[in-house]
């Protein structure tokens, strides 16, 4: 995320439950760019946790580092929490900022606080630690497939997509109930339910991918159409997706990206889950 120059995007989106003193926010735009093609899927989550993801994570125009997170945790088998954000700025500058926040991110991932209190919590970490001139965008998931649920709080984020397994049927999921963390003190933010089954795929990303690929901000057309199309599974929507990136960015300075696709396996594992998470 950038604060170069300011402009209606997603960090506005939503206006939340909170009050408060408000902070400066500089809006964001970004310049995508060329990356190169690849793919981390965490397979530790394939055999521990009952979740086929594929995550991808990169720095702007390639690198490593960056200010987009992500972290995923184990609750029980078939159900994991996951936060997704981008620290405001970009490459090294951005990397800098996250480092300030990023030991809390993970703490709060750990601690089985509600979507809506981990992003309350850390609102409350993001206006102490960084400059005031300074914001993070995020959303925080809870996948429960016992429960037939996903539940998810966004703080200015880009929202979920998700493709139903019985029907295909595509659809945003998680917009933004509030700003995003560090502008408005003492913030609240709402949590939205929706049914989950096996199978659904859900994906989620930062808004370097968005902004790179997405003509419509607003609707996500573009994205959801490519959901539709993709082959099943998390690790092919994927890789579509990510390979749709790649296309749109070619030859272009892209902003830090984060993407990531999620699936509920048949059967999820009764092993020991409870020092086992995974952060990024």
């Amino acid at each position: 995320m950038t604060a170069e120059k300011p402009r209606q995007c997603a960090c506005r989106a939503g206006n939340g439950a909170g009050g408060g003193t408000r902070r400066a926010h500089p809006c964001c735009v970004h310049q995508p760019a060329s990356c190169h093609l690849a793919s981390n899927p965490t397979t530790a989550f394939t055999r521990h946790a009952g979740f086929h993801v594929s995550a991808e994570r990169r720095g702007a125009g390639g690198t490593v580092g960056g200010g987009d997170f992500y972290t995923l945790s184990v609750k029980a088998p078939g159900h994991i929490g996951v936060v997704i954000g981008d620290a405001c700025g970009r490459g090294v500058d951005a990397e800098e900022h996250l480092s300030r926040i990023l030991p809390k991110v993970h703490q709060l991932a750990r601690s089985g606080a509600s979507p809506a209190g981990l992003l309350g919590e850390l609102n409350r970490v993001v206006a102490s630690e960084l400059p005031t001139d300074r914001f993070v965008t995020a959303a925080a998931f809870e996948f429960d497939i016992g429960a037939r649920l996903l539940t998810v709080a966004n703080a200015g984020h880009v929202p979920g997509i998700v493709r139903r397994a019985r029907d295909r049927r595509v659809s945003i999921v998680g917009r933004a109930s509030g700003m995003p963390l560090g502008i408005v003190e003492g913030m609240t933010y709402l949590e939205e339910h929706y049914e989950l089954n096996r199978g659904d795929v859900i994906v989620l990303m930062t808004d370097g991918v968005l902004e790179a690929v997405e003509p419509d901000l607003l609707s996500m057309s573009t994205l959801t159409r490519f959901l539709a199309e993709a082959s099943e599974g998390a690790a092919d929507v994927h890789r579509l997706l990510l390979g749709k990136f790649e296309e749109c960015t070619r030859g272009k300075r892209a902003d830090d990206m984060t993407l990531m696709a999620l699936e509920a396996m048949p059967e999820p594992t009764s092993e020991s889950f409870s020092d086992f998470a995974r952060a990024s």
